[in-house]
């Protein structure tokens, strides 16, 4: 008998679903595809095809990997992690209250910078995980930089499809330094820009964009985000 889609639970339809829901980076559960053989299905299209996954699927294939010592620490089961989501959201609210408190007025590090989510110019709006996957590379690659403050995708996601002032993000934040950049894809080729922006100012202080063979896409991020990490150490070290 075939197995009904609701048998298998929520049905997570995209790349940043089955990342949340695993609490991990898209990066990271598209090489457990890979290696580990994640349970990911795929819509068929035109263009290219959606990856999909079932949550009670994910879940036994993560006790699977668990008992074999393949992934890190047990997943939080919901209600833990919603126990923890809360205390987490107390400690914050505190630690704000505190922080207005004590650091109003003081400015942000002169070594702190937040990359912003990327934005898809491709035609239709197809390579949004890809755009994603290039924003979390970037910040996975300049938290490797010793000294230099980066605030996590989960705090410069808010942004994202969002209109606002840089130099307000970088009070939000607080950082002195704002990265944003676009993906274009056309056939088999791909552009990716970036820019460097100071956020007090809104001035350019760096720009940069790459053109490459669309090929095998966990590659391309790395090589791209490589460069930029690089670049960007780069210009704030001048500017400091």
């Amino acid at each position: 008998m075939t197995e009904l889609p609701d048998e298998r639970g929520e049905r997570l339809e995209s790349w940043k679903k089955i990342a949340a829901y695993l609490r991990r980076d898209v990066r990271t559960v598209q090489r457990w595809e890979e290696t580990n053989g994640l349970p990911v299905h795929r819509h068929q299209r035109a263009q290219r095809p959606i990856p999909y996954a079932y949550a009670r699927e994910l879940d036994a294939w993560w006790t699977r990997q668990s008992e074999a010592g393949e992934v890190a620490a047990p997943r939080p089961r919901r209600k833990v992690l919603a126990i923890a989501t809360v205390a987490s959201l107390i400690a914050i609210a505190g630690a704000y209250v505190l922080f207005e408190i004590l650091g109003r007025g003081a400015g942000p590090p002169a070594k702190s910078v937040a990359v912003l989510p990327f934005v898809d110019l491709s035609e239709g709006m197809v390579n949004e995980e890809f755009a994603d996957g290039m924003t979390e590379e970037i910040i996975g690659r300049l938290n490797k930089i010793p000294g230099l403050r980066v605030p996590a995708p989960t705090s410069t996601f808010f942004y994202k499809n969002k209109q606002v002032p840089v130099a307000n993000i970088g009070q939000s934040l607080r950082v002195a330094y704002v990265v944003d950049g676009s993906v274009r894809r056309s056939g088999e080729r791909v552009r990716v820009a970036a820019r460097l922006i100071r956020a007090a100012t809104s001035d350019v202080i760096w720009s940069e964009s790459y053109d490459r063979t669309w090929n095998d896409m966990l590659a391309v991020q790395d090589d791209i985000a490589s460069n930029v990490a690089h670049a960007l150490e780069n210009s704030i070290a001048r500017t400091d």
